[in-house]
């Protein structure tokens, strides 16, 4: 019987539950179709659900906030061409979601690929680093999978949550109170067990990819989610 890791849809599969030998042999023979596929179909199901089962209500409040911050007087009239408007931009950019997300990988690969390459001593591919970020976000598709019942079964779901990723409820700022600041929800949310699975596997990828120490391997997957996340907080902060 033939190994998972021996075939590119064994090895979505093999990430997660053998990923010292999956991503052994991906440092042999470096696959990442199926893996993309995989993550583009299942985040796009999970975006496009979400986002037609978001209470109305929700959007409507969220678009007047953001018009009276800007200094508007808001007329009933004005707010109704802004959810128009809204909504024809949503119906644009849910489809584009596989192309945000794929770039998003893409991009990950690229800073994987360049600390290795520059700061590592590695002489890994870019199509290895590639193949080896995203078979470790695979614990994106479970999560995404556990997320479709949640968000099936609720006839309406609240913007918060959506934008917020915590229909899952898998981060600490799931379980943060309403007053809790932007900036401090932002950092909470990253406390994400999918984002410390995804964080392990990145670190077992690499070391085996790049050729490298678990030591060098944590050091660049630790220092590039810390960079992310200080971004991600420095955006709510800004913004939120």
């Amino acid at each position: 019987m033939a190994a998972l890791e021996d075939s590119s849809a064994g090895r979505v599969i093999g990430a997660l539950v053998s990923p010292v030998r999956t991503f052994r042999s991906l440092a042999e023979r470096p696959t990442w179709g199926v893996a993309l596929a995989v993550l583009l179909v299942i985040s796009t199901l999970v975006g496009v659900l979400a986002n037609k089962r978001v209470d109305p209500n929700d959007v409507r409040q969220s678009v007047q906030q953001r018009m009276e911050k800007s200094g508007q007087q808001v007329t009933p009239e004005q707010l109704d061409r802004a959810m128009t408007m809204t909504a024809k931009i949503s119906a644009v950019t849910l489809w584009l979601i596989p192309i945000f997300v794929a770039v998003a990988y893409l991009v990950i690969a690229l800073l994987f690929f360049g600390a290795f390459r520059f700061f590592g001593g590695s002489e890994i591919s870019y199509r290895s680093s590639f193949a080896t970020a995203v078979h470790a976000f695979m614990p994106g598709m479970v999560a995404a999978l556990l997320t479709l019942p949640v968000i099936l079964t609720h006839d309406h779901l609240k913007l918060k949550e959506v934008q917020g990723g915590n229909l899952l409820a898998s981060n600490v700022g799931a379980f943060a109170p309403d007053s809790v600041g932007p900036a401090v929800r932002a950092l909470l949310t990253s406390l994400d067990f999918f984002s410390i699975w995804t964080l392990i596997l990145l670190v077992i990828g690499y070391k085996a990819t790049a050729k490298v120490s678990t030591a060098n391997a944590a050091t660049v997957a630790v220092v590039l989610w810390a960079l992310y996340v200080g971004f991600k907080v420095g955006i709510a902060a800004l913004f939120g």
